[in-house]
């Protein structure tokens, strides 16, 4: 692939998480310079002229493009949310793709903002998608049994994350799934709890091409209460694709721009696309006494300080990996 040629993208966010949006997208801009990007965000009105502005200045340095659509809130009217997450309204757009974007955009790549890409996105982008939906990586708890029950489908078939898409615009259409996914939430909507998620699983649950985890490598398998509830296979699936990794993931509640996220997996990845973005101003610092005392316990005592976040799995036979990717 050259430059003249397009690698579609879509994301989705609100004021709140358009900083965190164009840190994603610098990252995937700075891993992946040979390739012409053309970036859709679908918002919902609130972005200032201040980020939008900011997102022009970022696709001209890479000589890419963005472009802003502003959802009519009607669009997704009456679809449930559930105020335990941290899921918004936003989150419902990637369902609206191939309504939205232009007939041309065949196929698409969805991004979430939580996420860096670290390497060539290349592989991810020419994965055959004849005769499905959707390619996807699985879920990384260890068992959705009871929740695949709930919406309805065999559990036979794996529960994917919906951080990372790469969907088939052509099949959503000639298939009509935006009238399917609004079906399947009217009739599943006490059962929706990571709404969007539930609602592509649903539906698309044998429609579905499963991609390898480096495609979208979640930071929380590496918990301990995730961890433990793997196979001695998807540990070593884990730890093995964790060399290969191309997007990494910054799942569940503890994000890279928090304080809490200090020294988890990968945060130092996070760390360095934010200093390079137009948006390296926007971590969430806490008091600096605080932060210092953070720092010197991570660098100059690092057994206390992983002894001090035992949520984090470290093994004998990992901690080589807990190196390069805790403390990378």
């Amino acid at each position: 692939m050259n430059k003249a040629e397009t690698i579609n993208i879509l994301c989705a966010t609100d004021e709140n998480y358009a900083p965190y949006c164009g840190i994603m997208l610098t990252s995937l801009f700075e891993s992946n310079k040979d390739y012409h990007f053309v970036v859709y965000i679908f918002e919902d009105g609130s972005v200032t002229e201040e980020n939008v502005r900011k997102y022009q200045r970022l696709a001209k340095k890479y000589g890419n493009e963005i472009v802003m659509k502003t959802i009519d809130e009607s669009m997704v009217k009456g679809f449930p949310m559930n105020e335990q997450t941290c899921i918004t309204i936003p989150c419902y757009y990637r369902l609206l793709a191939a309504e939205l974007l232009p007939k041309e955009v065949k196929k698409v790549i969805y991004l979430d903002g939580d996420l860096v890409i670290v390497s060539d996105i290349r592989s991810l982008w020419d994965v055959n998608l004849d005769g499905i939906a959707i390619a996807v990586v699985k879920g990384p708890s260890p068992s959705y049994e009871d929740h695949i029950i709930s919406l309805g489908y065999p559990t036979s078939f794996d529960y994917f994350n919906s951080g990372v898409l790469v969907c088939n615009l052509d099949y959503w259409r000639e298939h009509d799934l935006m009238d399917k996914f609004v079906k399947f939430i009217s009739k599943h909507s006490p059962d929706l709890i990571m709404m969007d998620q539930d609602v592509l699983n649903g539906v698309l649950y044998s429609e579905k091409h499963l991609l390898q985890n480096r495609y979208n490598y979640m930071n929380i398998s590496f918990l301990n209460y995730v961890w433990n509830g793997y196979t001695e296979e998807r540990r070593r699936e884990c730890i093995e694709e964790g060399d290969k990794r191309v997007i990494v993931h910054y799942a569940g509640g503890e994000k890279p721009w928090n304080y809490k996220c200090y020294g988890a997996p990968f945060f130092s990845m996070w760390e360095k696309y934010r200093r390079k973005s137009l948006w390296r101003d926007c971590r969430n610092i806490k008091p600096l006494k605080k932060y210092v005392k953070h720092m010197v316990k991570r660098y100059l005592f690092p057994s206390l300080f992983r002894k001090q976040h035992p949520e984090w799995v470290v093994t004998t036979e990992n901690k080589k990996f807990y190196r390069d990717c805790f403390l990378d």
